[in-house]
């Protein structure tokens, strides 16, 4: 599927200005330093975020649906049907990847398992040490932290992660 999504950077006052729904913003509106949009074949959505040295991360996550992520932000948009459902999250977003019928959120000290299916976080598991990469082998997630310490998370055969911490 062609989505055609086109994100443009917008000055505050065209921000402002612009009739779209927002999919996410600060709260503190003073902390929104960026400003954008984006633009799909029927729908038009803006966005505001506190970086200004990242600039937010698109995804197709399956044929219709497109992940979207910055700052504390996170976003799983139909860009055919309009349909979003968004999340402000607990730490930082690092990146997504797709695992089975998941998106996989990864962020500084957590991560987020989001079903395709239903748009809603099925899992959430914080760690104490900062993330630096996660990679799936063999029907197990393993999470490696900057110290370069390990913690697999095993899946079971109904795609269910469960926690098992490495020594």
């Amino acid at each position: 599927m062609d989505i055609g999504t086109i994100m443009k950077t917008l000055t505050a006052k065209e921000y402002y200005s612009l009739e779209a729904p927002i999919l996410f913003s600060e709260k503190d509106d003073k902390c929104n330093k960026m400003f954008g949009y984006i633009e799909t074949c029927e729908h038009k959505y803006k966005f505001s975020w506190n970086s200004s040295i990242v600039e937010p991360i698109f995804e197709l996550l399956d044929r219709a649906l497109l992940g979207i992520g910055i700052d504390q932000h996170f976003c799983i948009l139909n860009p055919s049907s309009g349909v979003y459902n968004c999340w402000d999250l607990a730490t930082p977003f690092l990146y997504m990847m797709v695992y089975e019928r998941y998106a996989v959120v990864v962020c500084e000290i957590n991560i987020l398992f989001i079903s395709l299916d239903s748009i809603k976080v099925e899992k959430e598991y914080m760690f104490s040490e900062i993330i630096s990469d996660v990679r799936f082998e063999n029907r197990i997630m393993r999470i490696v932290f900057i110290d370069d310490s390990e913690s697999d998370i095993p899946i079971d055969d109904n795609n269910n992660p469960y926690v098992t911490l490495m020594s």
